[in-house]
């Protein structure tokens, strides 16, 4: 016999339901480290060798975000140790 747990985590696995959750951590991790205003004309990506991709409306953006990068980074280091984020690729995108 298996764990009810063990059988959960390989459904939402083969599922994809753990991509999706890991996504929507790294949002809202994303919105409480920039803040308000850098965060509604961005959106976090993936992460790449400890790299978390960043897409943003504007070039205005990617300046703002520069000023501020190394306090974003140590939020989201906090905010999520197990993924291990070093820097960030700010890189203009589609947000939507």
């Amino acid at each position: 016999m298996r764990k009810m747990g063990d059988v959960l985590a390989g459904l939402m696995a083969r599922r994809g339901y753990a991509q999706v959750q890991t996504a929507d951590d790294l949002q809202s991790a994303w919105q409480a480290a920039a803040g308000e205003k850098l965060a509604k004309n961005s959106r976090a990506g993936k992460i790449t060798r400890g790299k978390l991709q960043i897409l943003v409306n504007n070039s205005a953006v990617i300046q703002a975000i520069s000023f501020t990068k190394q306090q974003i980074i140590k939020k989201l280091q906090e905010a999520l140790p197990e993924h291990g984020i070093e820097d960030l690729k700010v890189k203009v995108g589609n947000i939507d």
